[in-house]
């Protein structure tokens, strides 16, 4: 069964907060985390895209998330 990405993410992230004094390697945060490597893989790729544009705004309304760039 497929788990949802953001707790894929969650998982990535309790691993280094609970070893913070640690590094890993994409294998040991497998083997730390139980996600297959590929897929540690590719949402650490995700997670550096995302940490490079640090432009990007989302707005949480009621009703509806809002993704916009900030101006310069």
């Amino acid at each position: 069964m497929r788990k949802d990405p953001l707790e894929i993410i969650q998982e990535i992230f309790e691993a280094l907060e609970k070893n913070r004094k640690e590094a890993f390697s994409i294998n040991e945060l497998s083997r730390e985390t139980g996600i297959h490597n590929v897929t540690i893989r590719k949402y650490v790729r995700i997670i550096e895209t995302v940490r490079k544009e640090p432009r990007m705004e989302v707005i949480k309304t009621k009703h509806s998330i809002i993704l916009r760039m900030r101006e310069d």
